[in-house]
Order: structure tokens, then C-alpha cells, then sequence
């Protein structure tokens, strides 16, 4: 903590990361000439600081002051947090998670080379030396990577809001523990059946009998990983297919009722592949794509329909698009469907984005009417609008909203391009916030 005067005679100081010194490290000058001094000056020192600001052998070179160590420690833990939540993507950042198969194979292959300790003449000795430092690789190359595994995984608490809900949403509340646990669970136990099994060997009397129990804890080791492997292979299949998001890439999510015909926008607009049927919810998930427009490579986003119901009462595929808007930085394409072939009403489609972009208005936003080939064309759900917004919204939908057909390609070069021009502006709108956050940091300071 560096301390400075105002104009009006307070003190800011301003905050830096205090750690513990080595005791390998001198103290420096400034720090050792306070040390030097009488007690009686050091406690006046004390009574001319504000309340909470204590002097501290461990200081800045440049300064006595250091808030106290209580203090200090929570202002780390919540700056570490908000480190850690900034960023999206923690499951790509993870150690490769080999599958259980190749873990095996490959300790088998490793612990089998491991020869007996040199300069071992008794051949009973040499061979039970050689069952247990194999039985003990054997142990080792099974858990090390479980260890790893449990260890560099991000714990639940650290994640991102949007990977919190992801996970929750996709795989149910506690999932994430349980499958981190059961693969500490198998560590545990392949280290405990591991170390017993060796102990055993290395107390063989005979070169017969160390070959045996070098065999039995082969196979009480391998079964043991046989009954436990699935929890590895949940991580694999289930962990790290988690979609991708930059939050530094401007992104564009395609939001509406069921089968509106967001996916196929999707397929025009981006990498994306995503599943495209006449039935509601075909997006179960959210599916991640990218569009490359002049040159520059943004992210596009399919998200599950919306229903017309109380958020309380959605199920988890809806809760997914509302994760999606809640907590990452988006542009929002809300696809409208007015000739019903979605299956939904006009006036139910209306209800649901009224209430929508009552609660995400702030976000950027383009209105698109698919399947504009088709209005006038099919007899319509509800033939009474009771609520003239309703009928205005049946007649031309929202307020400068573009009709697309992707069946024959109507409006699709205009939504390109306005698309990019949005996505363009989120650029603009996510540089803003990365400068302002930075002059935040640089200039957070603590006022006494």
C-alpha cells in the first residue's frame, strides 16, 4: 500500500499486493531504519495513523503502512474471485483428460520397464524389489493423473456465472462435485490397494512367491481402476464438450419461441451446424459458431426456445437462453415467426417478447420475421387479436424489424450486413468496458 496527501489534507492510500517475506530476503532500508528506532517512537508512530492502518515489518520498500492482515486477506480473496470470474472457458484451459483406456495401457507399459534396484545379488531379494518398485509405478502412473485431474479443475465456486449455470442446467445441480469426487475416490483408492499390495511383495521370502504377488496386485490394481474408470470418462465426454465462449469476441445470440427458425439463421450466418426439424425445442443445448465478416471473426450462438410462461416455471432448456442472456456480453437477434408455422400464436410469440426485451432491452438488438415467404400464406392459429399492440404486431411485427426467407433467400444479404454492422458496434461497446476496467484498477485507492 502506497500512501499520499490530498489538497485537503486526507491521506489515499492506494493498494498493492502485500505477501510474506522470505526469511532468505533482507528487509529493506526503509523498513529496517524504522525497526532501529525506540519502542516509544515506534508506538507514537501508531498513534498517528487512522484507525484499521497498523505498521508492519513485511511493508512495501517505499512505505511503512500496511492495512492489517484480516483486512488484507479479504481484499485478496474477493480480488481473486473477481479475477477468476472474468473470464468464460476455464474447461478448455484444463490438462488433456486421457481416456480411462489409454491410462491404463499406458501404466501398464511404464511400471512393466521398471527394473530392480542395482547391486542386488540374492535373486529372492532382486525379484521382490523388482514386484514392488513395479506395483508402486504401477500405483503411481494410475493416480497421478486423477490427482491431476482433481487438482486442476476449477473448483465450482470459481467459474463464471454462465459455466455455473451451464453445468447445473445441462447436467443437474451437484454434478460437477460428484463427478470430481468419484474421480478422487478411484485416486484414493487405486493409491491405497497399491501401497498394500506392495508392502506385501517386498515381505516375499521366495522368488516364486514375490512373482505372485506381483501378478495378484497387477490384477487387484487394474480391477480396481476397471470399477472406477467411468468418472474419467464422464470428464472426458461430458466436461470438455462445454461450448467456447470469448468474452473478449463480440457475440450474437439468436433468441425466440420454438422452432421459429433460429437454427436455420444459424447455418446462413455462421460455422455453426445445429439440428434443423419442424418439431419445438430441436435446440437442446447451447451450440457455439463463428461468423468471419471483412476479415474480422466474431461468435454466433443458438439458444433453446422460449415458451410463453413465468421464468419460475421454465424447464432447464429454456433457463439455458436465459443463462446466455443474463451473464455474457451479447447482441441479441430475436427471430419472429408471424406466418404460425412454428406452431406458436402470434399473440402468445408477442407475449414472450414483450417480456424479454423488457428485461434485456439494454443490450443491442435486431428484430428479424422469418420465414417470410410464408405470411399470408397459412390460415392463422387465432383469428381475434383482443389487444391492438397485438394485431400491429401481427401486421408488420416490431418497429424496424427485417424480413427474412432463408427457403429463398429473401433479406438475406441485408441481414449479413446488419448483421455485421451490430456486431461491429458490440465490438466498440466490449473495448469501452475492457478501457474502463483497466482505469478502475489502475486508479482503486482506499480513502481514510
Amino acid at each position: 500500500m502506497r500512501a499520499t496527501a490530498t489538497a485537503g489534507g486526507r491521506a489515499v492510500f492506494h493498494l498493492q499486493h502485500l505477501r510474506p517475506r522470505p526469511p532468505w530476503r533482507a528487509l529493506p532500508p526503509a523498513a529496517t531504519t524504522h525497526l532501529s528506532r525506540s519502542a516509544p517512537a515506534r508506538r507514537a508512530d501508531h498513534r498517528c495513523l487512522p484507525k484499521g492502518v497498523s505498521l508492519c515489518r513485511r511493508a512495501h520498500a517505499t512505505c511503512s503502512y500496511s492495512l492489517d492482515d484480516k483486512l488484507q486477506g479479504e481484499l485478496d480473496d474477493t480480488q481473486g474471485e473477481q479475477r477468476k470470474l472474468e473470464t468464460v472457458g476455464a474447461f478448455q484451459k484444463i490438462p488433456m483428460v486421457m481416456p480411462a483406456t489409454d491410462i491404463l495401457m499406458s501404466a501398464q507399459r511404464k511400471s512393466r520397464n521398471v527394473p530392480p534396484t542395482k547391486g542386488i545379488a540374492n535373486i529372492a531379494k532382486r525379484e521382490r524389489n523388482k514386484g514392488a518398485k513395479q506395483l508402486d509405478a504401477l500405483m503411481k502412473e494410475l493416480s497421478v493423473p486423477l490427482r491431476t485431474y482433481t487438482e486442476n479443475f476449477p473448483k465450482r465456486r470459481d467459474l463464471h456465472p454462465y459455466e455455473r449455470s451451464l453445468i447445473e442446467l445441462t447436467f443437474g445441480e451437484g454434478y460437477y462435485e460428484q463427478v470430481l469426487g468419484r474421480v478422487d475416490t478411484l485416486r484414493k483408492r487405486i493409491t491405497s490397494v497399491g501401497k498394500q499390495h506392495a508392502s506385501v511383495c517386498a515381505k516375499s521370502t521366495t522368488k516364486r512367491e514375490a512373482e505372485e504377488r506381483l501378478t495378484e496386485g497387477r490384477k487387484k490394481l487394474e480391477e480396481a481402476f476397471q470399477h472406477g474408470k467411468h468418472a474419467i470418462d464422464d470428464l472426458v465426454n461430458a466436461l470438455r464438450s462445454m461450448p467456447v465462449v470469448d468474452l473478449h469476441i463480440p457475440t450474437l445470440c439468436l433468441v425466440g419461441s420454438p422452432n421459429v427458425g433460429k437454427s436455420s439463421l444459424v447455418r446462413i450466418l455462421s460455422s455453426g451446424k445445429p439440428e434443423v426439424c419442424s418439431y419445438p425445442f430441436t435446440t437442446r443445448g447451447i451450440l457455439m459458431g463463428h461468423i468471419v465478416s471483412n476479415q474480422e471473426r466474431f461468435q454466433v450462438t443458438d439458444t433453446p426456445g422460449l415458451l410463453t410462461r413465468h421464468d419460475d416455471d421454465r424447464n432447464n432448456i429454456e433457463r439455458l437462453t436465459l443463462a446466455v442472456l443474463s451473464y455474457l456480453p451479447i447482441a441479441v437477434l430475436y427471430v419472429h415467426d408471424l406466418s404460425e408455422d412454428c406452431g406458436t400464436s402470434v399473440a402468445d410469440q408477442y407475449i414472450t417478447y414483450k417480456h424479454i426485451k423488457d428485461r434485456f432491452g439494454d443490450r443491442l438488438w435486431l428484430d428479424v420475421i422469418s420465414k417470410c415467404d410464408l405470411l399470408g400464406k397459412k390460415e392463422p392459429i387465432s383469428f381475434h387479436d383482443a389487444d391492438e399492440d397485438v394485431a400491429r404486431y401481427r401486421r408488420l411485427g416490431p418497429e424496424g424489424a427485417l424480413q427474412v426467407s432463408v427457403q429463398t433467400e429473401i433479406g438475406v444479404k441485408q441481414l449479413k450486413e446488419r448483421v455485421h454492422e451490430l456486431l461491429t458496434s458490440q465490438m466498440a461497446r466490449i473495448k469501452s468496458s475492457k478501457a474502463e476496467h483497466e482505469t478502475h484498477e489502475v486508479g482503486t485507492s482506499v480513502v481514510y
